[in-house]
């Protein structure tokens, strides 16, 4: 396939990523708010904490010995390492990726770390060099998001599993669209926030692809909290389905849904941050977004504001500001505006 400039950005991005050795966050933290640490500590520090993920999919596979596996994106190694060790000396597993630069990093961690049933191909997730109905578990960490035809991934994944194989990835979605300019900034696609998908595009593409028991569920409870946002904002969620069985009835719509519920009213959209940032007494909406009237301590309300911006400030257009007012205290909520993005157009 011909490659297209969001390819040609994105594999550019991650190149550098490849050479300098630094996470997608900027900074070499390591793995341990992603994975749990015995399933880590056995990988040495420098290959775990290569971090260019934003969840746990090798958890939330539940990958069996003598499984094979594929790794969408499979950057330096440490989902296909982790995987090495479930599917045991019967099973196999298989990393996809498009960077040269990341490739010969995984290939080179797999040579140091002697694991013989892990392999490396060089490829598209729109045109993966994987044989068909040959895989029982596809994985992925924050790539999905990367491609610009993601229908045709999701094609491409329901064609390399065996009938009954399954789908577990962690992925960077949305609750509705985002901004249009975004969509299309180059640095926001490396990013992982301008190709986000909204979590029901998601659903719904996975099942036109054919797949069964579709769920898209946010990962942890700011990502609760942010997937309730009724602005558009990207946030972390595990994402599983099921290739049917030869001859299997499907079951309908009910068979997959998003477990974020859009029926409530504007205010108790918040409940989910009422946890984290403590009572929300009024809510108004302002350009690009919402004005929270908060109730609560100021100094813990300050604390939990900033653990929340650290925590999405990564991957998000989101942004939290603290604001005095004569009746209190104030969290203005909004999206970046487009005028804030330098558009794939102008570079073309």
């Amino acid at each position: 396939m011909q490659p297209t400039s969001i390819h040609d950005s994105v594999r550019e991005h991650y190149a550098e990523l490849a050479r300098t050795s630094n996470s997608c966050c900027g900074s070499n933290t390591g793995n341990s708010m992603l994975y749990d640490e015995k399933l880590i500590q056995t990988v040495p520090a420098d290959i775990s904490g290569f971090s260019l993920g934003c969840g746990d999919p090798i958890t939330l596979a539940k990958l069996q010995p003598g499984e094979t596996v594929l790794d969408l994106g499979s950057g330096g190694g440490l989902d296909c390492f982790l995987a090495s060790k479930q599917v045991g000396e019967a099973g196999r597993v298989i990393g996809v990726d498009m960077t040269p630069d990341m490739l010969a990093k995984a290939r080179a961690n797999a040579q140091r770390l002697g694991y013989p049933n892990v392999e490396f191909r060089e490829g598209y997730l729109e045109a993966l060099p994987v044989e068909d109905h040959t895989v029982d578990v596809v994985i992925s960490n924050c790539v999905i998001n990367l491609s610009p035809d993601k229908p045709q991934v999701f094609r491409e994944v329901f064609r390399t599993l065996k009938p009954g194989g399954r789908v577990a990835v962690s992925d960077i979605v949305t609750n509705s669209a985002l901004p249009k300019k975004m969509q299309k900034n180059m640095e926001a696609w490396g990013a992982c926030v301008a190709g986000a998908l909204d979590q029901r595009e998601y659903v719904r593409g996975l099942r036109e692809a054919g797949f069964v028991n579709v769920q898209v569920q946010p990962k942890s409870q700011t990502d609760q909290a942010l997937a309730a946002l009724p602005i558009g904002v990207p946030f972390s969620a595990t994402v599983t389905g099921r290739r049917p069985l030869e001859n299997e009835q499907p079951l309908g719509e009910m068979s997959s849904e998003v477990t974020t519920e859009s029926t409530q009213s504007a205010l108790e959209q918040f409940d989910g941050l009422k946890q984290l940032i403590g009572d929300i007494t009024d809510l108004n909406a302002i350009e690009n977004g919402y004005d929270l009237r908060l109730q609560g301590d100021p100094k813990l309300i300050r604390a939990r504001v900033e653990e929340l911006r650290n925590a999405v400030g990564c991957c998000t257009p989101l942004r939290f500001e603290l604001v005095e007012a004569p009746d209190g205290l104030h969290l203005h909520l909004t999206n970046a505006p487009e005028t804030a993005f330098v558009s794939i157009d102008s570079l073309n």
